[in-house]
């Protein structure tokens, strides 16, 4: 065949058949997103619903499918679906190359908006987060932020969906694997406080007298916290349920602002208000560093913004811990690791 000169024109050479590339797969793609719905759920049912379509419409894209494809992608039971050893290989390379396009096309969105979307569960949002924001904001005024709380548990924020949050901070006993490991942020300090209000002076009140003749207040209703402090200072005999209960660390707090009872909390979250003498420590009292529940933040977009926001939140951390330590030292409270 005559070698083709760099002097033919353009609309001849265009002529010339060219290579089709990807020709193994589907003409439509929307088959593969159906396909990875339904192997993430193993379920045509619930695909359909997450896809806003009918569950035949499932069936049949997946039928013209494995058609296309040349071999079947589940192994269908009377009432269950498993996929079969070519699905699994395919569903694996679908959802990693999905999730890493959704992280782009969210990294792109958040740098043209400049908004930065953090879920935090309540307690830590009202008494550590939103006090600090100003100071974020005041190095970082371009950033847009949607804060976002959960009212519940930290635990709900571990099962929120990718598209809810680019940051979520969280406080549980264990993390458990997964694609995007969470990073550990720090653990929690524990002491009991209480505000003048409970005891009616100012004179400082020694840890036997506060815990023995006081009422305590709860901030979980299995009173870990207190358990575990009592625990670690061999007063585990003094162990009791009476008291008030919450479900929030943020509700004990409140009621203990008001003078109604000692309670147990996380010093990080007050330092503040240790500070200007708002919640005071019993004398005689230790600080014990809760090894079970400890704090973590996980991140989808990994941009700039996030990173600002990380490195500003891992520094308001160190102040907090060397206004803490300060504290310590000054008042004789003794810190066990």
């Amino acid at each position: 065949m005559q070698e083709l000169s760099q002097t033919e024109p353009r609309a001849w050479r265009t002529q010339l058949p060219m290579k089709k590339r990807h020709n193994l797969l589907p003409s439509s793609l929307n088959g593969l997103r159906v396909f990875e719905a339904s192997a993430r759920h193993l379920s045509f049912t619930l695909a359909a619903e997450e896809l806003n379509v009918t569950q035949s419409a499932v069936s049949r894209q997946i039928r013209q499918l494995e058609d296309k494809l040349g071999f079947s992608l589940f192994i269908r039971h009377h009432r269950s679906l498993e996929l079969s050893a070519q699905g699994k290989e395919i569903a694996l390379l679908l959802t990693r190359q999905y999730s890493e396009l959704n992280q782009t096309i969210r990294q792109l969105k958040t740098k043209e908006t400049g908004t930065l979307r953090v879920q935090v569960a309540m307690s830590f949002a009202v008494r550590w987060l939103i006090p600090r924001l100003h100071s974020f904001k005041s190095l970082n005024p371009d950033v847009n932020i949607i804060l976002s709380s959960s009212m519940g548990h930290d635990n709900e924020l571990l099962h929120l969906e990718e598209d809810d949050y680019d940051i979520a901070i969280y406080n549980v006993p264990e993390v458990h694997q997964s694609s995007n490991m969470p990073t550990f942020l720090r653990k929690e300090y524990l002491a009991p406080v209480y505000s003048e209000l409970l005891t009616k002076t100012d004179e400082p009140i020694d840890v036997d007298k506060l815990i023995t003749n006081y009422p305590r207040l709860h901030p979980t209703p299995d009173q870990s916290d207190w358990r575990e402090w009592l625990s670690r200072n061999g007063r585990s005999d003094q162990i009791k349920k009476d008291g008030l209960t919450f479900n929030t660390l943020d509700m004990a707090l409140t009621s203990c602002f008001a003078g109604q009872g000692v309670t147990i909390t996380d010093l990080m979250l007050v330092v503040h208000e240790l500070q200007q003498g708002y919640l005071k420590l019993p004398t005689g009292a230790t600080i014990v560093t809760n090894n079970t529940w400890q704090y973590y933040y996980q991140t989808i977009s990994k941009g700039d913004t996030v990173t600002r926001f990380i490195d500003w939140m891992v520094e308001e951390d160190r102040k907090d811990m060397a206004a803490l330590t300060c504290m310590a030292e000054q008042h004789g409270w003794k810190i066990i690791d």
